[in-house]
């Protein structure tokens, strides 16, 4: 039984980290073994399998489009569970129902139960195989999602789907954020491969699939997915759309168009153009799995709910700070849209992209568009950061090379003025270390 939370995280990391010195690198398909996590889950008691869930998946959005649709089903009067990944400060932001975040004693407590099916399940695995974390979690989360019984669970996969560990949970509906080049170590050199490992979201057990704007070759990648295994599929743009978009400094403002309804003046208090394309996405699920149109005033109520810290969020400081998760150049184009629909007299930018993501792309893309520019890193070990990122920023602005997240947000704060804007922007990791630094809660949303 686990008495220290501390032990029961390590504990959930301890099979993976136990088998790293026998694993090659290499691509999903060939280093990972999601089918560890079913044989876990059916050892106690298959708790997914007698449980409605809508699996999320794609390389932009998919955080986002979770959060809206559990918001609109909690607005339609169902108990809601969540599972999302990677947290920001706190391991129970992993693991909600109706936002709230799971307890510590219970968490500990259900990952005592399995611990002895997990034991007996590595006895049998070969050095390089591992029960994946994010895989233990998700069984953690599921049995907690029966135990409270939840009426529907929204759950977020990791970076794939094909050979993701999350994928295990069996489905009634998926979502697939738009696609975008990511993670090739993993995924394959090419966007058609990530696509390919994305597209396994769509199984034969499904009710239907909803799909974002995405890239001809991946449009086609997930059409063929789903026909394939007869599944019905809806797409943004040819099922349902997006129009009239106004973004304000705290606001992103639509209409949303579905087969069944006109939800005008929809507001979610997110910004840039995307999240409306999100909403849509998420309104269409929800649609899906009622059965039909949503009351409109009830999707304007939950809508306006969401709160999503670090996806460019805004916060109510002076200088006013904007903090977003964009890793590679795609992500950081929706940032510099958001930043062209502000209001600043200077802007300063706080980065920090680890060597293995887009951090290029990244400053390329927003470098410009500062006065001055810090480069700094995370308290996190399993990061390693650039060492030409200074070099690189210098190309286009005064630049900066500080060690830590609060040194960085002291300095560009102090010297930015009262109206100006503070950009910080980068890994995960970072996102956590600003939000922590201001205070803002993560855990019950």
């Amino acid at each position: 039984m686990f008495t220290r939370f501390y032990d029961a995280v390590s504990y959930v990391f301890s099979s993976y980290s136990r088998s790293k010195p026998y694993r090659v690198d290499g691509l999903d398909r060939d280093t990972r073994n999601p089918q560890h996590t079913r044989l876990l889950l059916d050892a106690v008691g298959s708790p997914d399998r007698v449980q409605r869930n809508i699996k999320v998946t794609g390389s932009k959005g998919k955080g986002s489009t979770s959060r809206m649709i559990a918001q609109l089903l909690e607005e339609q009067g169902y108990r809601v569970g969540l599972f999302t990944s990677p947290h920001l400060i706190d391991f129970t932001e992993r693991i909600r129902i109706d936002r709230k975040a799971i307890p510590e004693a219970d968490f500990m407590r259900l990952l005592s139960d399995i611990e002895e099916p997990i034991e007996r399940m590595l006895q049998h695995m070969q050095p390089h195989e591992y029960f994946g974390p994010v895989g233990l979690t998700a069984v953690v989360a599921m049995l907690y999602f029966a135990e409270c019984h939840t009426d529907v669970n929204v759950i977020e996969l990791g970076r794939g789907a094909r050979y993701d560990d999350v994928n295990m949970v069996q489905g009634e509906f998926a979502v697939v954020t738009p696609i975008m080049y990511e993670h090739p170590e993993q995924l394959g050199p090419l966007l058609d491969d990530i696509a390919h490992n994305k597209a396994g979201i769509i199984t034969p057990e499904l009710s239907g699939v909803v799909i974002g704007r995405q890239v001809n070759i991946a449009d086609s990648i997930l059409r063929t997915e789903s026909s394939r295994n007869g599944v019905p599929l809806q797409a943004l743009g040819s099922d349902m759309d997006v129009v009239h978009v106004q973004t304000t400094g705290y606001a992103t403002i639509f209409d949303v168009h579905t087969k069944h309804e006109e939800y005008k003046d929809v507001q979610v208090p997110l910004l840039g153009r995307h999240q409306a394309d999100n909403a849509a996405v998420a309104i269409t699920v929800v649609e899906w799995f009622v059965g039909g149109a949503l009351d409109v005033q009830n999707v304007k109520n939950a809508l306006m709910q969401v709160a999503i810290p670090g996806r460019c969020q805004m916060l109510d400081s002076t200088p006013k700070v904007l903090i977003d998760g964009a890793i590679n150049r795609e992500s950081a184009e929706y940032v510099r849209e958001v930043l062209h629909t502000l209001r600043y007299s200077r802007l300063h930018l706080i980065v920090a992209v680890p060597q293995d993501k887009d951090y290029q792309g990244v400053l390329h893309v927003l470098a410009p568009l500062c006065q001055e520019l810090w480069i700094t890193t995370v308290h996190n070990p399993h990061l390693a950061f650039p060492k030409d990122a200074r070099e690189i920023g210098s190309l286009f602005v005064t630049t900066h090379e500080v060690q830590h997240v609060k040194e960085a947000i002291e300095q560009a704060s102090k010297t930015v003025g009262s109206d100006g804007l503070v950009a910080i922007v980068g890994t995960q990791s970072l996102v956590g270390e600003a939000l922590m630094y201001f205070g803002v809660n993560t855990r019950d949303l």
